[in-house]
């Protein structure tokens, strides 16, 4: 089981191909389907960096050997500012993409 398939992505399996036969377009479900499956993709993308960023901030910096339970309530508060400041960006990053595809740019 891959992390696609955690986060909502379907199984290698389960994946249709398109076939670009003689001239024909894509079909609205069809494009409906690879767009969410570039979202899924990329959320999971976005998590796994979230995961990896955590990791490198809070934990090296709040962890010293041999761990104690000092430690956690770095790690908590850590935790805590980085998934807000991470929530206020992806906000304001998803709003600004909305009003580029409202406007036309994207």
């Amino acid at each position: 089981m891959g992390l696609s398939s955690i986060f909502g992505g379907s199984a290698p399996s389960q994946q249709q191909t398109v076939n670009s036969g003689s001239g024909s377009n894509l079909s609205g479900g069809v494009t409906g389907k690879v767009k969410s499956q570039i979202s899924q993709e990329l959320a999971v993308a976005n998590a796994t960096e979230l995961v990896n960023k955590v990791t490198e901030n809070c934990f090296e910096k709040c962890l010293h050997s041999p761990y104690t339970d000092r430690n956690e309530p770095c790690v908590d508060q850590c935790l805590i500012k980085y998934m807000r400041s991470w929530n206020i960006v992806s906000k304001a990053y998803i709003s600004r993409i909305q009003q580029a595809s409202t406007s036309g740019e994207i």
